[in-house]
């Protein structure tokens, strides 16, 4: 029976400021499998548009993927007050820290990647 029950420890979660989210809470987790989906919607999308790109403005289309360009902003805002986990192993929640790590690992790929193309390739006139 000894060996059956193990104990159960219950971990406390660190101390945060209230502007600062957990990066294994729920809806961190939740949201980054958003943002896994809308980066394959994008991934398949772009190239296509850029082949398959005729005459014909679609509305809807466009709206999409400005929503999705959106989604992705809000997610360098949300990077910007998420902890991170130090090279120690220690859950990191300074924000001034936060902000210089996010700065200077994944900032410039998600800004590059959350500009408007598709409203900036709706101007441009397409030749046939």
């Amino acid at each position: 029976m000894g060996s059956d029950i193990l104990p159960q420890y219950k971990q406390e979660a660190p101390k945060t400021p209230p502007h600062i989210i957990l990066h294994y809470c729920t809806f961190k987790t939740t949201w980054d499998w958003v943002i896994l989906i809308l980066t394959f919607y994008t991934a398949i999308m772009v190239p296509y548009n850029v082949s398959f790109k005729t005459k014909q403005n679609n509305l809807v289309w466009l709206v999409l993927d400005s929503v999705v360009d959106v989604i992705f902003l809000v997610d360098i805002v949300l990077n910007f007050h998420t902890t991170f986990v130090g090279p120690g192993g220690e859950v990191i929640s300074d924000p001034k820290l936060i902000r210089m790590n996010y700065l200077k690992t994944w900032f410039v790929i998600d800004l590059l990647s959350c500009l408007p193309y598709d409203i900036i390739n709706a101007f441009e006139n397409v030749d046939e």
